[in-house]
């Protein structure tokens, strides 16, 4: 395999690096949180469907130097500098314009968001990696009544706009599930 940067790395890390969207790839304690935060939503009739939860380093890493590079917030040459132990991808193509055209392809493979949408790189580390974070989308129709991890009940009315739905985020709070307000699908142990 060539070991420039290019879009061959998006189909590598398919296999080789690969997220989870098993509840059960969690970490114990958080995976225990979700799993309760999750019986209570179906039990009530909502759908909840996980795209992501646990991270593989690997393609953080892959995440993060391609969109610096795609976005020229840094050198290629600094990205090699960094490497990652089972990861032998070389950044530096030895032409700025061809490593920053193999950075941007694999960006767009990822999917990841660039700017104006996203201003900042994917992280290095993060809750995904530590199995301290979901992302999920939860939907239901009307209003359902939630309990509380303390026996109190909630009624909460559907909204799309998931980020501004306090009392959803108040019950998965008392369940140890906190809510990212600025990610609409991302949930985690401490709200990052």
């Amino acid at each position: 395999m060539d070991t420039r940067s290019g879009d061959h790395w998006v189909a590598w890390a398919n296999i080789h690096a690969r997220n989870s969207n098993r509840i059960e790839a969690l970490e114990g304690s958080f995976r225990r949180n979700v799993e309760t935060f999750v019986a209570v939503l179906e039990s009530a009739g909502a759908r909840v469907d996980v795209s992501a939860t646990r991270r593989s380093p690997k393609r953080a890493y892959l995440f993060h130097w391609s969109w610096k590079i795609a976005n020229g917030k840094c050198r290629p040459a600094d990205a090699d500098a960094a490497p990652m132990a089972g990861v032998g991808i070389r950044w530096d193509h030895g032409n700025d314009l061809q490593s920053r055209s193999g950075a941007l392809e694999m960006t767009r493979g990822f999917g990841l968001a660039m700017p104006p949408r996203s201003i900042y790189p994917p992280a290095l580390t993060s809750n995904h990696i530590a199995g301290r974070a979901i992302d999920m989308d939860i939907r239901w129709k009307g209003t359902l009544r939630l309990p509380r991890s303390d026996g109190g009940m909630v009624s909460v009315a559907w909204t799309p706009a998931v980020n501004a739905n306090l009392p959803l985020h108040g019950v998965g709070a008392s369940y140890g599930v906190r809510k990212l307000r600025s990610d609409a699908p991302h949930w985690s142990f401490n709200g990052r």
